[in-house]
């Protein structure tokens, strides 16, 4: 039989002049096969429960909690951690090297080991230690102005303002979202693995 990298496909690829343009790209919208939503509707067709299996974080809202679900047979985990943010280390930018937050998506329900190595490690990225049960790193920064005014209103028990809402967009953003053997995490990331979000750590890409 011949080898499938030397068949060509069924259809002509198109050349990168014309699928890399910034005005094609644009119109890429989402669509009902998209990861996000073919998830999200695989999660309400299984009834998925996210569990809450941790919460220790201080009343200013640091440390770090662990959520759970399962899916396909499957228990995932994603333990996330917050920490106190100096104003001068605060950037957006990818190469940032201190972040508000950060989490792992573990294969499974970690041990109180597997959670205090990543609390450990997570926030340090390409300096951390990672193993194959990780299967994303991300991190992410708060916008500072929303996330105060946000707090300070739900706690006061009003709505934050809709104006400022819409003008930030966001309460937090994520700088990176790792996966696919970055930093030592497994070799098949969800976002990425053609065998479905659910059978990856079995059915390595």
């Amino acid at each position: 039989m011949k080898d499938t990298l030397e068949t060509p496909p069924q259809m002509p690829l198109r050349p990168p002049s014309q699928v890399m343009r910034l005005s094609w790209m644009g119109t890429m919208f989402p669509t009902r096969l998209s990861f996000l939503r073919s998830l999200i509707h695989r999660l309400a067709a299984e009834h998925a429960q996210v569990t809450r299996q941790v919460w220790e974080l201080c009343p200013d809202g640091f440390g770090h909690a662990m959520f759970s679900v399962d899916l396909g047979g499957h228990s995932y985990s994603l333990v996330a951690v917050s920490t106190g943010l100096p104003p001068a280390l605060r950037t957006d930018r990818v190469i940032a090297a201190a972040w508000d937050t950060s989490s792992v998506l573990f294969d499974g329900l970690p041990g109180a080991d597997d959670i205090a190595r990543i609390k450990a490690n997570a926030s340090l990225q390409d300096a951390g230690r990672f193993g194959p049960r990780d299967l994303i790193l991300s991190c992410a920064n708060k916008s500072v102005r929303l996330f105060a005014h946000v707090v300070a209103a739900l706690r006061a028990g009003r709505q934050p303002n809709v104006d400022m809402v819409r003008d930030v967009g966001y309460l937090m953003r994520t700088t990176a979202v790792y996966g696919n053997g970055k930093f030592g995490i497994t070799g098949c990331a969800p976002l990425t693995c053609s065998t479905g979000w659910a059978g990856h750590a079995r059915r390595r890409c």
